[in-house]
């Protein structure tokens, strides 16, 4: 099904230099409501086969641009910033199934850059440096009290960090790691540590 709102018609094919408004239904059952420049969307609505909804920018057929994008499904979610070729780069918010969510910096659908991720359930939050996903180099605080500060490894402290207290003491340690780490998943992220 292909109708041109500007011009009130349906029709079964559009015209590769179509420009304009119009509401398409794909073989695959998936839908796009809203402008196209040159047979290309361009802004609009799209309704996926798995009942995600994309609104937003497009650029070369993919996401580009500013746009809104709800997940739906076992991994419900809802991201709110810029995508590029068709994934999330540059500034975004993402907040998540389980209440957790995530506001910074992306790059190939992957936190990278800095970014704070606030932990529902626990009410902690971590605030500094991401590299592809996993955090890197910032704070972790645990509560008004406490907060650690370091580095990190697979979303996990690695080496020297500092334990910092509100009454203005702080402890130096040195942590090394010694769980599986090809079980973690990024999205679901848990801090494991061992003090030695």
């Amino acid at each position: 099904m292909l109708v041109f709102f500007n011009k009130q018609k349906e029709g079964n094919h559009m015209d590769e230099n179509f420009t304009g408004e119009a509401k398409v239904k794909y073989k695959n059952g998936e839908k796009f409501i809203g402008t196209f420049i040159n047979g290309y969307k361009r802004k609009g609505k799209y309704f996926y086969s798995n009942k995600s909804i994309y609104d937003g920018f497009f650029m070369n057929e993919k996401r580009c641009g500013y746009g809104k994008l709800i997940k739906k499904g076992k991994q419900k979610s809802m991201y709110i910033g810029n995508f590029e070729n068709g994934k999330k780069k540059g500034i975004g918010f993402q907040r998540y199934q389980n209440g957790d969510f995530y506001y910074g910096e992306w790059e190939n659908n992957k936190k990278n850059g800095k970014g704070i991720y606030y932990f529902y359930s626990t009410k902690e939050y971590y605030c500094g440096e991401w590299n592809k996903g996993n955090f890197n180099n910032g704070s972790w605080v645990i509560s008004e009290d406490v907060k650690y500060v370091g580095t990190y490894f697979k979303n996990k402290p690695k080496f020297k960090g500092n334990f910092l207290f509100s009454n203005n003491m702080k402890i130096n340690v040195f942590f090394h790691q010694f769980v599986n780490l090809s079980n973690m998943n990024e999205e679901e992220i848990q801090l494991i540590w061992k003090n030695v």
